[in-house]
């Protein structure tokens, strides 16, 4: 009869620590080859746990009329995560706030640094974008 030793390492899987993040995205003519002097600032957190990000953005000088969550390296047009938001720049002063539930791509793109922020206005598409950028808590 032969012993069966019990190996340790089969169900030893150590999940990795549950992280949350400081989102911030600096919106402007950066990039998009337009001489827009409109800016805008998207702050957020992102939490690993809850898959849940969420935003405020401000903006000042200018009128857009469309503002998209986007994927994608900086400079493509990028695929669309979600429409923020659609209408004639009436904006309120303190800015629009929101949030999403993000899917494991969506989640991977966005901490591997490939989100931005586009915004349209009538004339040119985008006028100005930013990347969000992510600092661990």
């Amino acid at each position: 009869m032969s012993c069966k030793k019990n190996s340790s390492t089969e169900e030893t899987r150590i999940n990795p620590p549950v992280r949350a993040y400081i989102i911030t995205a600096r919106i402007d003519k950066k990039g998009t080859n337009t001489n827009a002097e409109g800016t805008g600032v998207l702050k957020g957190t992102y939490d690993e746990g809850s898959k849940q990000l969420s935003y405020t953005l401000t903006i000042e000088n200018i009128a857009p009329t469309l503002i998209t969550l986007r994927s994608g390296i900086k400079g493509s047009a990028g695929e669309l995560v979600k429409e923020i938001y659609k209408g004639k720049g009436d904006i309120p002063a303190k800015g629009i706030t929101g949030g999403l539930t993000l899917t494991p791509l969506q989640e991977r793109n966005l901490l591997k640094g490939l989100w931005f922020v586009a915004m349209n206005t009538v004339s040119v598409s985008p006028d100005i974008s930013g990347v969000l950028t992510l600092k661990q808590k």
